[in-house]
């Protein structure tokens, strides 16, 4: 697979400066593998030598994590829905949204979410008051998962770039793109079609993981540079790419989040000449140490967890998960260990069958066939409760990283 050189998002410049080869495993033949660069002149972090775009909207319709459990009976009266659980990291991501909805709109305001999912920040809004809502996502069962979770009929299935051909974006007062940006391999066209299509008034909330926070709590070792994680943007960063499209931060601040979750950036944009300047974050250290903390720090724990691989003595193991952080760990293991795998398997049906490297991803069940391999959770955020399902269920020693 050929992968795309690419200009700096923000200011165009070709000549970012490497800072980390972002290897995977390949995704059901997909090989999205990158190279995280800085450029020196408007400081973004981001992807370079990507996958092309085509791939990263197969992967998004065919493969992401985002689009499961849903619901095959709907259910249409949100007054009927029991209520779903939140967990305590989206419920601050959320409440944080809303908090800067109720500042700088009214109730009767037409809020569209671009990439809302399951539509958990809309049933959230909805619930806070407002009524006028819409929602676009790429994943095929968007719509079902939102009626069935929220009593929600408003979500449509559609990228960013096919949301304006769906919307009229005149009349809505707030855009809300929560952990989107993060994710675009066309971002300036994106953006840029984007904001061709609203009012001078719309304003747009958005949410991104905060690059100043990577290293401040404990994380998963280089879990930011994802398979879907192209952009890393900083306060500095986020301000100077809305800049370009003409727009200034009303508001922008960190929402600190649990531990496992690195803190979100969030921000609400009003095309200039009306916002007044936001104040922003302050940033400990400059953003080059901080970003070279984050990288030490990582390799300092995927080489603890390699070696703890290397350290079990069974003949046979078994990978438990088969998202970013095994996609990133197989190709670090030394050809010992990684001829010792006999299986990957991963609970997420959307993956049941595709390939992940040399490995063909298996339910759980299929865990029967292995009694006596290791099994390795791999998973950083994750990793306590699923050894505690693991140990519960099966008779395998259960191995976890960190």
């Amino acid at each position: 697979m050929s992968h795309i050189h690419r200009a700096c998002p923000i200011c165009q410049s070709l000549t970012a400066r490497p800072v980390y080869q972002n290897t995977m495993a390949s995704i059901d033949g997909l090989d999205m593998s990158y190279r995280v660069a800085r450029c020196d002149q408007c400081l973004l972090v981001f992807a370079d030598h990507l996958p092309d775009s085509d791939d990263y909207e197969i992967y998004y319709q065919s493969l992401s994590k985002y689009d499961v459990g849903v619901i095959d009976t709907p259910l249409v009266s949100p007054a009927a829905l029991p209520a779903v659980a939140m967990s305590m990291t989206e419920r601050l991501r959320c409440d944080a949204a809303i908090a800067l909805l109720r500042k700088h709109t009214t109730s009767n305001a037409a809020i569209v979410d671009l990439g809302c999912g399951s539509g958990m920040l809309l049933g959230a809004i909805r619930d806070a008051g407002w009524s006028r809502l819409k929602g676009v996502d790429p994943a095929p069962r968007a719509h079902a998962q939102a009626l069935a979770l929220y009593g929600l009929d408003c979500v449509q299935t559609g990228t960013l770039n096919q949301a304006t051909t769906q919307h009229d974006f005149s009349a809505t007062d707030v855009v809300c793109m929560m952990g989107v940006l993060e994710h675009l391999p066309r971002l300036e066209s994106d953006l840029a079609q984007l904001v061709s299509a609203l009012d001078v008034g719309t304003k747009i909330l958005v949410e991104v993981p905060a690059l100043e926070c990577f290293s401040r709590k404990a994380h998963e070792p280089f879990g930011e540079f994802s398979l879907e994680h192209i952009q890393f943007f900083s306060a500095t960063s986020l301000a100077a790419l809305f800049a370009t499209l003409g727009y200034q931060p009303l508001a922008l601040s960190i929402v600190e989040l649990p531990a496992g979750y690195c803190d979100s950036l969030m921000g609400i944009f009003v095309r200039a000449p009306d916002a007044m300047p936001a104040e922003q974050p302050a940033m400990v250290g400059s953003m080059a140490n901080l970003l070279e903390d984050y990288l030490q720090n990582s390799e300092k724990m995927m080489t603890s967890a390699i070696a703890r691989i290397a350290a079990d003595t069974a003949s046979n193991l078994v990978i438990y998960g088969a998202g970013s952080h095994t996609a990133r760990l197989l190709p670090k293991l030394p050809a010992k260990e990684l001829n010792r795998i006999s299986a990957v398997v991963d609970g997420n049906p959307n993956l049941h069958g595709k390939r992940l490297g040399n490995f063909v991803i298996e339910a759980p069940p299929a865990l029967a066939k292995y009694p006596a391999a290791t099994i390795v959770v791999s998973s950083f955020r994750s990793q306590t409760s699923i050894a505690e399902m693991l140990r519960a269920t099966r008779a395998n020693a259960v191995l976890t990283l960190y």
